[in-house]
């Protein structure tokens, strides 16, 4: 079969000719002369590659869009060969439409450098160190890539002008206020301290309340123990990694993941929601159909017995089955603490029934505030726990989280339960003192509630009413 040559001018392209150079002529053709007013526009993939940022391989280039994952190679002359329909692309902009465009039709844009893995590393930031080694920030050049979302683990000097402002609550704002009024009755030598414990050494607001968190590998775990805190993040492994296969399919559809995510969008508090749809033991496949949030508080013993009693009910009536839960990490990554890996051994052990009633749980976890990245679309990570592989006492270890893979189901329309569901968070988290300040900025000029609308956005229906669903939003949250 002839392979074809995708010739998309975009962003990351600097002339038609640039663009569709062939591959033979791009590998003979000497190094380009750099423009001396270089910025993130004008950054290609073999200019990264000249410089050893990047090397070509096959598969080494991926995107991860909407629960499907697309791998590609990265060619000697910078270029982008896809195998699955042989195509060659001259940039990840333009693999990045096209494959958009695959899974959702009415998907027009989007910026590949911000999309597109290297290695498993956001192309931004593998630029990012580009520009760092360059030391181009130092000469007050700008790297962007024109689309909003900066931010990187490799920053300049100033790397916290980039990050996203932490979500503000009447909270937040609060504990902020007494942080600082505590602050000033430090001495010298108790600041140098809490400098050196690195709980003020990061100038960007809410660095106290939101401490970065680290994730810690299973491996490191080791046996069960009181010096553990329940909240250490652990990293979930892959099957592949294990040498193992997925033990069931999933689909979610886009209905749900749109309430699930506007539902931990609300709060600075973590939240709490139950997953309903079908489980067909014949071919090993789960369908996620329905989210049901949790209108109570943690800790709230008699709301949550109500709301649980009443979800159980509405899931009867639907014909559906508790399927999973899910629950959100405000601010930290999207991966499971220890107490979420107890909790979920505990549900999959509670629901998993016996022979022919053998039914598996599911988890997932929202981390819808990046404050690293500017990011715009929710983290959103399902998860399953295996046993311990440890063949001496098992027990007497922590249970191994590990990532499921999901498709996401696009449904035609938003139904009514929806939209009502919607209003209900909105009435329920009114005037508590952890409902984000969805009017104040986000990044740059973007607000909480245009990060919001752009991350649910991805979730919509088919019957193209986008118009109409941003307008109900700016009325419940404007």
């Amino acid at each position: 079969m002839d392979r074809v040559e995708a010739v998309m001018k975009d962003e990351d392209t600097t002339s038609d000719a640039e663009s569709i150079e062939s591959s033979s002529s791009a590998a003979a053709s000497p190094r380009r002369k750099r423009s001396k007013f270089l910025t993130g526009r004008g950054v290609t993939l073999r200019m990264l590659m000249e410089d050893g940022i990047m090397e070509g391989g096959e598969s080494v280039l991926s995107i991860d869009y909407l629960g499907q994952k697309f791998t590609a190679d990265l060619l000697p002359d910078g270029k982008i060969r896809w195998t699955e329909e042989d195509m060659i692309f001259n940039s990840p902009s333009s693999w990045a439409i096209h494959i958009k465009k695959l899974v959702n039709p009415h998907k027009r844009s989007g910026c590949g450098w911000s999309s597109v893995k290297y290695k498993g590393q956001k192309l931004d930031l593998v630029k990012s160190r580009w520009f760092c080694k360059l030391n181009l920030n130092k000469m007050g050049l700008r790297n962007g890539h024109g689309d909003g979302e900066s931010g990187s683990d490799y920053g300049s000097e100033d790397e916290d002008s980039e990050k996203p402002n932490p979500p503000m609550s009447d909270f937040v704002k609060k504990s902020l206020e007494n942080h600082e009024d505590k602050s000033m009755d430090d001495n010298d030598e108790e600041k140098e301290n809490k400098e050196n414990e690195g709980l003020c050494n990061n100038s960007h607001s809410g660095s106290v309340l939101f401490p970065a968190k680290k994730v810690e590998q299973y491996s490191s775990l080791g046996k069960r123990s009181q010096d553990i805190p329940s909240s250490t993040l652990v990293e979930c492994k892959s099957f592949k990694s294990l040498g193992k296969m997925q033990p069931f399919t999933i689909s979610v559809n886009s209905n749900s993941l749109l309430l699930i995510d506007f539902h931990c969008h609300l709060t600075t508090s973590e939240v709490v929601g139950y997953l309903a749809g079908k489980w067909d033991p014949t071919s090993q496949h789960m369908s996620v159909l329905q989210a049901y949030p949790c209108k109570c508080r943690l800790g709230d013993r008699e709301g949550s017995r109500n709301v649980e009693a009443q979800i159980q009910q509405s899931i009867a009536l639907r014909g559906l089955q508790l399927v999973g839960w899910y629950h959100s990490h405000p601010c930290t990554p999207a991966h499971p603490s220890v107490q979420d890996i107890d909790a979920q051994m505990d549900f999959q052990v509670r629901m998993k029934g016996e022979g022919n009633t053998y039914q598996p749980c599911l988890a997932m976890i929202s981390n819808p505030y990046n404050l690293q990245r500017a990011v715009k679309e929710s983290m959103l990570r399902a998860f399953w726990v295996m046993p311990s592989p440890e063949v001496t006492d098992p027990e007497k270890h922590y249970g191994m989280p590990v990532n499921m893979s999901y498709s996401s189901q696009q449904d035609m329309f938003l139904t009514q339960d929806i939209l009502i569901e919607l209003k209900a968070l909105v009435e329920f988290y009114k005037n508590t003192p952890d409902l984000v300040h969805f009017k104040e900025n986000w990044h740059h000029e973007d607000t909480f509630l245009s990060k919001l609308k752009d991350s649910v956005a991805k979730k919509f229906p088919k019957d193209r009413t986008d118009d109409k669903l941003f307008g109900y939003i700016n009325e419940l949250l404007g």
